[in-house]
């Protein structure tokens, strides 16, 4: 799993937010870091974020970045000030702390034992994703921060198991009481050079509930594009509610209304209903204005779809 620049530059922004001084963190699969100590420091000096001294900094455990100068993961997330870095992974491969799967609960002894739990994509690779976001709530202290990082979202065919939406984290931990403090689309390019993944800057999008609608069918566009998420473990907080989607559950929210207030005008609705009634009425109306219809849709995919605010570029 990877931390490339977007993701660094978005950490260094929580850590300015929220700092992590003296924090334990848990990464679910060991991350390898594409950045040198002498990117890191001047991407913290845009951030305003002091970096923590580290006793003896280590270079990647991928010996290729090791001869980039790129940091080994400990190191990185230490000089973010992290007292505490572990990671686990179901093999060992990448020699990770504690091992064991994801698709099954977590060892009890590390329940409610990190302040931080961190994953750069994990969450799409592991079959059983409602498991795994147990895990993640399992794991965590009281007041903790589940960090999802650059979790695969569109355009990542085979990556893994699924490509996530961000409605995925913002449902599952409104459901579950959870402290939703940040969500962001990160778009880009990705290229890889001599093992390093590179990209030209990021677009960071802030995302919120329902401002993908209008790009949902195939109308946002053909860059890649992963989604950065913080939870805040609330008291009270829990990790096994099912959530249901957002878009039905504000449906249900405006059909709710419309019943509980049936005098109120019904707005574009109606005027949908009238063009509908119109169409079903006159077959040969609806048989011509259908390749119209299948113009205008190509216009649309020839662009972008709408995009929530754009905040950064990372």
């Amino acid at each position: 799993m990877g931390i490339a620049r977007g993701t660094i530059r978005l950490l260094l922004e929580e850590h300015r937010r929220h700092p992590f001084t003296g924090c334990s963190i848990l990464q679910l699969g060991r991350s390898t870091v594409y950045c040198t100590r002498r990117e890191l420091a001047r991407w913290a000096a845009w951030h305003d974020v002091r970096l923590a001294p580290v006793a003896e900094p280590r270079l990647s455990h991928d010996p290729r970045l090791a001869r980039q100068g790129c940091l080994d993961d400990r190191t990185f997330f230490s000089s973010l000030g992290f007292a505490e870095v572990r990671s686990c992974d179901i093999a060992d491969w990448e020699g990770a702390d504690y091992l064991f799967d994801l698709n099954r609960p977590a060892p009890e002894e590390l329940h409610g034992r990190f302040d931080v739990v961190f994953e750069t994509g994990t969450s799409v690779q592991v079959f059983d994703l409602p498991e795994l976001l147990h895990n993640v709530h399992r794991l965590l202290a009281p007041g903790g921060r589940a960090i999802h990082a650059a979790v695969p979202s569109n355009n990542h065919v085979d990556l893994g198991f699924y490509m996530a939406c961000p409605t995925l984290f913002a449902d599952y931990y409104a459901a579950n009481g959870y402290s939703l403090d940040a969500q962001y689309l990160c778009e880009y390019v990705p290229y890889w050079h001599a093992a390093r993944l590179h990209s030209e800057p990021w677009k960071i999008y802030r995302y919120t509930p329902g401002s993908l609608d209008a790009a949902s069918y195939g109308r946002f566009g053909g860059r890649q594009v992963a989604v950065f998420a913080v939870a805040t473990k609330a008291e009270g907080a829990t990790g096994g509610v099912v959530p249901q989607l957002g878009q039905y559950r504000r449906s249900w929210e405006r059909y709710a209304d419309r019943a509980a207030h049936p005098a109120a005008p019904a707005g574009e609705l109606a005027r949908v209903g009238r063009l509908e009634g119109l169409l079903r009425r006159h077959p040969a109306l609806a048989r011509a204005t259908r390749p119209a219809k299948w113009l205008v849709e190509r216009l649309h995919r020839l662009r972008p779809g709408p995009m929530p605010p754009l905040v950064a570029r990372y």
